[in-house]
Formats: C-alpha cells, sequence, structure tokens
C-alpha cells in the first residue's frame, strides 16, 4: 500500500468516528506504549485513571454534541415559524 492510501484511509477513519474515533486510537496509541514500556507490570491504578480520563473527555463531548444539537432544533423551529 502507497503512503498516500495511508493517509486517505486514516482520513476516512477519523470521518467515520469522529472524535471517539480520534480518542480511541489516541488510547490505544497510549496503551501499546505502556505495554511495551512495562510488559506484565501494568498497573490497575493507571488504568482506572486512564478510564476515568476517557469517561470525562466523553462526558465533554457529548455535553457539547447535546448543546449544539439544541441549538440546530432551535434554528430549525425559527426558520419553521417565519
Amino acid at each position: 500500500m502507497y503512503n498516500e492510501d495511508k493517509a486517505v484511509d486514516s482520513a476516512d477513519k477519523s470521518r467515520e468516528f469522529g472524535v471517539f474515533g480520534d480518542i480511541l486510537r489516541e488510547l490505544q496509541n497510549e496503551e501499546f506504549e505502556e505495554i511495551e514500556t512495562c510488559p506484565g507490570e501494568i498497573k490497575e491504578t493507571s488504568m482506572t485513571q486512564n478510564t476515568m480520563e476517557i469517561m470525562k473527555e466523553i462526558n465533554t463531548t457529548l455535553k457539547e454534541i447535546a448543546e449544539t444539537q439544541k441549538k440546530i432544533l432551535e434554528e430549525i423551529k425559527k426558520s419553521k415559524t417565519r
């Protein structure tokens, strides 16, 4: 596969999964780095902290999505009443 194909392929994945796809890829990369640096010594506390950070990021993103959807609905209602 050519490098150009890889770039297009990764761009398609980003569009497909959006922010969550980016977050998951970033977390996977971090996890692989942890495994490479200390195989068999991954501590449960660090995994719990990572999970909490992920949940916070997801929660923030979901709030942003909800706010955007609310604004869109308000605009739709305004345009229907005109």
